[in-house]
């Protein structure tokens, strides 16, 4: 049975059609790998789904090792999910696998209906923690709270993510469309889980209780970051272009845009950066996860670009910025960065369970109020 967080924020008309019984695990043990690669060989061109150009890249490379070909298509992550699945259940089964980010939404669409399952190939079972193989982990993401050094040369700004409900940031923070983006959903639905958490932090800010007329501090959060006329925008590159942009003498703030942007800093000369110390979190983090399609007609090929992805090799187009962290423990961080178990300490995650069944509250309170 469907969550009804997930089918409240993902569209009814990906949902109309039956369910499946439960999801897989294939279990590489059972295998002898160069018998897979022999397949692989012989079952000609894979098909990925990917939420990242990255994925191409890799794919580049795949191919000129080994003689197989790879053909990416790039999807946002709603689409992604949605096209996975309704091709599923149509009986379309061109993807052999998917790049995906939003696990709480590919888990219910993909993965508990049996149309995906779960493989971990040679090195990731060999290296990856066991928590990063159950589902298959590429790689972390990071999203954090981000200033102009132009107008901040000294010091951070930003203390508690209540300072952003603030009249000094009216009109002044630019997020991702939470609609369109099913990870602020996830992420924003921990600020429900740990509300007194939240609430506890404006109180230290401000030295008064919060005062709510929603249930909770993190639809509280929600409701008055609207009212303070939050910018909405499209696109992570877009934020840190605008905040980072030298020259201005207001410049935007950022919420929850990909670390990685970072990277463009010396490129575009971008006078951006991260907050180290606002509270009670410094962003969130998320899986990118790797599924094989349960009918996938090249599963060998698959299953290889699968293991090229858990090496050195193959997440070199991921580890060229900072931002985003293979669990494979051979891989260092990108230069300046710090490793990921910092971010972790410091940054939430979110309660896949919790997040499945609380994403749609957050989600209509989000719509409340930006189309006020």
């Amino acid at each position: 049975m469907f969550s009804k967080g997930i089918m409240r924020t993902m569209g009814a008309a990906a949902l109309s059609a039956g369910i499946l019984l439960g999801g897989g695990i294939v279990q590489a043990q059972e295998e002898v790998w160069s018998d897979v690669v022999a397949a692989a060989k012989a079952e000609g061109a894979l098909l990925v789904y990917s939420t990242t150009s990255r994925t191409a890249k890799a794919a580049e490379k795949f191919s000129e090792m080994t003689g197989i070909s790879v053909e990416v298509v790039r999807l946002g992550e709603q689409d992604l999910i949605q096209r996975a699945y309704q091709e599923s259940v149509a009986g379309v089964n061109d993807v052999d696998m998917i790049v995906a980010e939003d696990w709480v939404a590919a888990r219910e669409l993909l993965s508990n209906t049996g149309y995906f399952v779960n493989y971990v190939p040679p090195t990731a079972r060999e290296l990856f923690a066991e928590r990063h193989q159950y589902p298959l982990v590429l790689g972390f993401i990071n999203r954090v709270f981000g200033y102009n050094t132009d107008k901040h040369p000294d010091a951070d700004p930003l203390a508690s993510i209540w300072d952003l409900t603030t009249e000094d940031y009216r009109g002044r923070v630019m997020i991702r469309d939470v609609a369109i983006t099913g990870e602020h959903q996830n992420a924003l639905t921990e600020w429900v889980r740990r509300s007194d958490e939240l609430a506890a932090d404006y109180k230290s800010r401000f030295g008064k209780p919060l005062e709510m007329t929603e249930a909770n501090a993190g639809l509280e959060f929600i409701k008055r970051f609207l009212e303070n006329d939050a910018i909405i925008m499209t696109s992570d590159t877009k934020i840190s272009e605008a905040v980072g942009a030298a020259g201005q003498e207001n410049p935007p703030y950022g919420m929850f845009y990909v670390y990685s942007k970072h990277r463009d800093v010396p490129l575009q000369d971008l006078r951006i950066k991260d907050s180290r110390q606002i509270s009670p979190t410094l962003g969130y983090y998320y899986p990118i996860i790797l599924q094989l399609s349960a009918n996938a007609k090249h599963p060998n090929a698959a299953k290889m670009f699968m293991e090229y992805l858990g090496t050195l090799e193959g997440f070199a187009p991921w580890a060229d910025s900072p931002g985003v962290y293979s669990p494979n423990p051979n891989q260092v961080p990108f230069e300046g960065d710090m490793p990921f178990a910092w971010w972790e300490d410091r940054m939430w995650s979110y309660d896949l369970d919790f997040a499945a069944e609380n994403r749609g509250i957050v989600l209509d309170t989000w719509l409340k109020y930006a189309q006020r």
